[in-house]
Order: structure tokens, then sequence, then C-alpha cells
């Protein structure tokens, strides 16, 4: 199991933070598609929707301590 402390450094590392980075760029570049498009084929629209779900549940993973189990 991964602690608390392992994970905070994880956060921080330039690597972690590029790849964050890189889901919310793509969160609003869906989102933008979605403001511009929605209604027109509604299985793209499931499949973006879809992409920002994905996408935003990696950018809130969070851990919790092993005593918490």
């Amino acid at each position: 199991m991964i602690s608390q402390s392992d994970f905070a450094n994880w956060q921080l590392d330039p690597v972690t933070i590029a790849f964050r980075q890189a889901c919310l760029e793509r969160v609003e570049d869906s989102k933008e598609i979605l403001s511009v498009s929605a209604g027109i084929d509604s299985n793209t629209d499931n499949y973006l929707r879809g992409f920002v779900a994905a996408y935003n549940e990696i950018r809130q993973f969070r851990i919790e301590d092993e005593d918490n189990d």
C-alpha cells in the first residue's frame, strides 16, 4: 500500500503535474466541443460525456490511510 506521504510526493512530481494538466486540457477541449455540437450526434455526445467523466475521475483520485480501511 502507498503511504499518504508517498502519494503527496507523487502529486508534486513534474510528470504527475504535466499528466494532470493534460487531463484538464482534454476535459476542457471536450466541453468546448460539446458546447457547440451537442445534440447533433447522440453517440458523440455520450462518448464525450464519458470521456470527461473518466478524466475527472483520474484528476480527483485520492488515497486513504491504511488505518482507515
